[in-house]
């Protein structure tokens, strides 16, 4: 049974806006670690600042490091070889059995981004998420502490913390690997507190700055929201021409060009393909 035309289905379920809500959580995402590298300005007593933050390529290119990447840095890793025994016998020791393909899978899956403490050897996982902002309540509490929730049951459920962290016991290593959640709401909520906290965690010590990085993040979450719903408009009546004209001129031209999201208009169901 199809989904309801409600703000939710456009925002996180209509299979016609994947490839677009994929664009979008980038969009989002890019400018967040970013902001958080430029004012990330912890340090230690000699001088040497905290964090590092290596997927943060420029201001423009944020890269998702692999699993296998990060075990590379951390000097957890030789060969192939024996990246895919250790996998192996990690996932054997939960009651797993895992294929090659599984295997490769496992250790070439990409986080949103990684943040790196070198002197005190503790790696942390960011994950930004756009989930539905509700006003309704559950067992599991709001609608950020739900997907909190199922975000970090997710990564439980993909071991990379526990194997990382068993690795680094294995050989001796020092690390400890944990993992950060930004949730931030489709129409700009989120949990004040838990963010500045987060933020403060990756060495934002400056209220100021956190505040500004909140604002951007929100800012960001909102217009890039907003063209979801023009595209939504756009694969119901198939009118790209109509959909541009009415997006805001800065957004189409700094944000919809270089992720793409018009290309080609198919079908009265499809909608976009991408």
């Amino acid at each position: 049974m199809p989904w309801p035309e409600s703000l939710v289905h456009i925002q996180a379920r209509c299979p016609a806006l994947q490839k677009p809500r994929i664009a979008v959580h980038h969009g989002i995402w890019r400018e967040l670690p970013t902001a958080i590298s430029r004012n990330s300005v912890e340090s230690y007593d000699d001088g040497n600042r905290k964090w590092y933050f290596l997927s943060v390529v420029s201001e423009a290119t944020h890269d998702k490091w692999t699993v296998r990447q990060i075990l590379v840095h951390l000097g957890l890793f030789s060969e192939i070889k024996s990246l895919k025994v250790d996998v192996t016998k990690f996932h054997a020791g939960q009651g797993i059995v895992l294929t090659d393909v599984e295997i490769t899978s496992f250790y070439s899956r990409r986080r949103d981004g990684v943040a790196f403490d070198d002197k005190n050897k503790h790696c942390v996982f960011l994950e930004f998420t756009r989930p539905m902002d509700s006003v309704t309540l559950s067992p599991e509490g709001d609608w950020a502490e739900r997907k909190e929730l199922e975000k970090n049951a997710r990564y439980g459920i993909m071991m990379h913390i526990y194997f990382i962290n068993h690795l680094s016991a294995l050989h001796g290593g020092p690390w400890n690997c944990t993992q950060a959640n930004f949730t931030v709401g489709a129409r700009g909520s989120l949990k004040q507190t838990q963010f500045q906290d987060r933020l403060r965690l990756l060495g934002v010590t400056n209220s100021e700055a956190r505040d500004k990085i909140r604002a951007l993040t929100v800012s960001k979450t909102l217009a890039l929201s907003d063209i979801i719903l023009k595209l939504f408009h756009v694969s119901i009546l198939r009118s790209p021409e109509w959909a541009l004209s009415s997006l805001p001129t800065e957004l189409a031209n700094s944000q919809t060009s270089a992720f793409k999201l018009f290309k080609k208009f198919t079908g009265p169901f499809s909608g976009l393909v991408i």
